[in-house]
């Protein structure tokens, strides 16, 4: 036995080849490696610093948002707007918001006009301010055409995003400045003029995205959050405005009730619509009306089958949120404003546009989608004329139309 175990320990010393050993790294070349990591930390730490001290145009706030609603029941997707018409394509760009009269569309477009539609003809109704137009960056000069009502008086209301509030004459194109962009209500001034409607009085309610950013720079004012929106009341006959609502969020879409008891007032980044009583015991009272929709919300309008149209700008889509990520981080609004176009965001968010109809009670009825965003990119208003619904988009170069039959 003793033997055997000399035997095998002499084997372990004897049989195979030793192990190869690495050589040590000289100081030299320790000391090379040793500078190479300094190098790298130091240019790291100063380009930190450097995109910490490089300013930001946004000066964010945290959103933090409820979970999207799950696309189900009266959200489920379907292929309603993959089905619709594009009318008159590479003809007319960015049909924000749509009226009707006498069977003709009229819509304001991203090249400062107010157009009529019928029988694919286009013609110019109206321009408010002065080329050169089609660039986002000559729009202040140039007007950009948003929210506009017909009134019981025969003529045509426009809120011009820059130039201010505007009455039509849709058969002459007279035009009258009733209100001018330039002059602050509140003591402070209007940058973002958006949509409107008008009681049977000929008061008018209107909206301001923002006393700080501009429509041209609409991406910063979604990336901020803050609470820069209000809304007014002005009435043409005494020349009186007033602020009805403020501390807003990016304030959009406006929409009287069939009773003018009250008013409905689409808070873009919120993802809600609050409703601001006008008449009765609640008057002057504001509350939410429909809460965590499923997506950016534009403007609303009416349905004629009861209730409301609502046009998402985007869609908020489970499990994940682009946008809904962003808001609820300050510091990324902020790299990303610092770095990279706004207009980034807009790549990336999900390709699904959408469309949902509210009831009198602000609850979900009913919803229309386009899940490849392919045909209908995304809805800004909607006009329900009964027999088609015509969609409108700050953006499409076409007019979009679904057969109600």
């Amino acid at each position: 036995m003793e033997r055997n175990v000399k035997q095998r320990k002499g084997k372990k010393h004897t049989s195979g080849s030793k192990p190869s050993v690495q050589p040590e790294k000289s100081a030299s070349e320790r000391s090379a490696w040793s500078k190479r990591l300094t190098a790298c930390a130091v240019m790291a730490t100063a380009l930190g610093i450097v995109v910490y001290l490089l300013p930001s145009p946004v000066d964010p706030v945290p959103l933090y948002l409820p979970s999207p609603p799950v696309l189900e029941g009266p959200l489920a997707p379907n292929t309603l707007l993959q089905g619709a018409e594009r009318l008159l394509e590479g003809k007319v760009f960015g049909p924000e918001a749509l009226e009707m009269r006498d069977g003709a569309v009229y819509t304001g477009t991203g090249d400062g006009q107010v157009v009529k539609i019928e029988n694919d003809q286009i013609t110019t109704i109206a321009r408010f301010g002065s080329p050169p137009c089609g660039l986002q960056k000559d729009e202040h000069r140039c007007g950009r055409p948003l929210g506009l009502r017909f009134h019981s008086d025969g003529f045509l209301y426009v809120l011009d995003a820059y130039l201010g509030l505007f009455k039509v004459n849709v058969e002459t194109g007279d035009t009258t400045k009733l209100l001018s962009g330039e002059d602050p209500i509140g003591g402070k001034p209007m940058k973002f003029l958006n949509d409107l409607d008008i009681d049977s009085d000929g008061v008018i309610y209107f909206s301001d995205s923002s006393y700080r950013w501009q429509r041209r720079q609409n991406r910063h004012a979604v990336l901020e959050n803050t609470k820069t929106a209000r809304v007014f009341k002005f009435d043409p006959k005494t020349g009186e405005k007033s602020v009805i609502l403020d501390d807003l969020c990016f304030a959009n879409g406006i929409q009287l009730s069939p009773d003018e008891d009250f008013l409905l007032i689409t808070e873009t980044t919120y993802a809600q619509v609050k409703k601001y009583y006008l008449k009765g015991p609640k008057k002057g009272q504001v509350e939410v009306f429909a809460d965590n929709l499923p997506g950016l919300v534009d403007n609303i309008r009416p349905r004629r089958a009861g209730g409301y149209w609502v046009g998402m700008a985007t869609v908020r889509k489970q499990p994940i949120s682009v946008y809904d990520i962003i808001a609820a981080r300050p510091w990324l609004s902020k790299l990303i404003t610092k770095f990279i176009s706004p207009e980034w965001i807009v790549k990336v968010v999900p390709k699904h546009s959408l469309v949902i109809a509210l009831d009198e009670d602000g609850n979900i009825i009913e919803s229309l989608h386009d899940t490849t965003g392919r045909n209908i990119p995304s809805v800004s208003s909607v006009l329900d004329t009964g027999e088609h619904l015509y969609f409108g988009s700050y953006h499409a170069e076409f007019l979009g139309r679904l057969s109600l039959k």
